[in-house]
């Protein structure tokens, strides 16, 4: 979101937000101190790099200054915004564990485990053995996706509660997973140089094998995807045939596989993906959407600081995720304590990438040359769903931009195994609603729960 978010507010047009994007990856990238240009640069040219560095350091300072005390008088009424994902769980009464996995391609991924329901539900059944289920956020997102509502109304929570032994996963390269054996994230542009593709092949089944060896299980009882959570996991088990066995069950929520249909803002920069590649090689080291970028924080003051600023804000990402008849108006300066939660140029691109492809799920796109060296082909193949038997349940909202009925059928008539596919019983229900709604409960949470096996061995 960051300057593209505040410029929009401004520009208040889809154009505007388009052009606005790609000022972004230059205005946030030259001021890194390893950023290419900055390197190369010297004499005139050097003097307005360290202009426009300078510049952005004392707008970050009076962004600070200005933020810091709304923070401190906020942190009472909106604590949650302020906190991480541990300690939203710790606050509301749940036991939490935090736990690290490294894939084999040595990224390390945080994981966050809800062992039991609340305190006093803890206690109580102390003794019982209960069976894992893993729930995977979408893009540029955290494990946040599945705590924003309350209590009873959030599927980890509910879980919980319901005697399951949740476990929340991260993706490489956001806020959490933002680690890696050797390489280092502030200054290695290897370390970002992944797509859907490593997120599917390594993160997934990487994740999973911990959960199952942790808690001595074969099995999940069940995975819950979220988003491009969906998409992920199909790559995963389409990549390692014995990720179909370690699932009882997989239920996708706004699956985004196929995206050729997509009806949001991001429809309108797909066509520029070349352009955004071309920018990020030249100005940046391959991250985007920081938590803690400045354009994050424009954004953040300015949802905060008026009625109007928290209806752009919410406006923002009713852009994104579609317009919701359940949204409160607290959420929009919640959310963006939490979203984006971070990650590479490269997962943009491909989701992009897929965009322009029409109805498919494809591979990255490297260019002809090394599409050929890495896949044979100079196109990049298709990933093949028929190779997905884990028993599947899509759960699909009407007005969904991720997700619309045109994607959903393509990934229907495609995906042998699926059990379902359910519509949520709400004729505005959008990819937000996921998140969000103040009726996930009765329409999502508490149905998807019928879904899995028993909780209790």
């Amino acid at each position: 979101m960051e300057i593209a978010d505040f410029a929009y507010c401004i520009a208040g047009s889809k154009r505007g937000y388009i052009l606005s994007i790609y000022l972004t990856v230059f205005y946030s990238q030259i001021a890194q101190p390893h950023s290419p240009l900055r390197s190369a640069s010297h004499g005139n040219e050097e003097k307005v790099i360290n202009f426009v560095t300078n510049s952005f350091k004392q707008i970050t300072d009076l962004i600070q200054r200005t933020l810091q005390p709304r923070i401190e008088r906020n942190v009472f009424q909106q604590p949650e915004s302020f906190m991480t994902t541990p300690e939203i769980i710790a606050f509301r009464g749940y036991p939490v564990e935090i736990h690290h996995v490294v894939t084999d391609d040595g990224y390390i991924l945080e994981l966050h485990r809800i062992p039991s329901g609340s305190w006093e539900t803890c206690f109580k059944n102390r003794t019982i053995r209960r069976k894992p289920v893993f729930l995977q956020h979408g893009m540029m997102t955290t494990d946040h996706t599945w705590l924003f509502s309350s209590s009873n109304n959030s599927l980890a929570y509910i879980l919980a509660d319901n005697g399951y032994d949740v476990w929340l996963g991260n993706s490489r390269g956001n806020v959490y997973s933002r680690k890696h054996v050797s390489l280092n994230p502030d200054t290695d542009r290897e370390y970002w140089n992944y797509s859907w593709d490593e997120m599917g092949k390594y993160d997934i089944p990487a994740s999973i094998d911990y959960v199952l060896n942790t808690t001595e299980e074969n099995k999940l009882a069940a995975y819950f995807g979220y988003s491009l959570g969906v998409g992920t996991f199909l790559m995963g088990a389409i990549q390692h045939s014995e990720l179909n066995d370690k699932v009882e069950v997989m239920i996708g929520l706004g699956p985004t596989v196929n995206v050729a249909h997509l009806n949001n803002f991001f429809r309108y920069m797909a066509p520029f993906v070349k352009i955004y590649q071309f920018l990020q090689e030249l100005l940046g080291i391959g991250e985007v959407h920081r938590t803690d970028g400045l354009f994050h924080l424009l954004t953040r003051l300015l949802c905060e600081t008026s009625h109007f600023g928290v209806e752009i804000g919410k406006n923002i990402l009713f852009q994104i995720f579609g317009y919701s008849e359940t949204y409160e108006k607290n959420f929009a300066f919640r959310s963006s304590g939490h979203y984006p939660g971070g990650g590479s140029a490269n997962t943009m691109a491909h989701f992009f990438q897929n965009i322009n492809s029409g109805d498919s799920f494809l591979h990255f796109d490297y260019g002809s040359a090394e599409n050929l060296k890495r896949y044979g082909t100079t196109y990049p193949p298709e990933y093949n769903l028929t190779k997905v038997t884990v028993p599947v349940y899509l759960v699909y909202g009407d007005n969904d931009p991720f997700a619309p009925i045109e994607d959903l059928s393509w990934l229907i008539e495609r995906l042998g195994s699926l059990k379902a596919a359910i519509r949520v019983d709400s004729p505005g229900f959008t990819h937000g609603d996921f998140i969000w709604s103040t009726r996930l409960a009765e329409l999502v949470n508490l149905p998807v729960i019928d879904l899995i096996p028993s909780n209790f061995h």
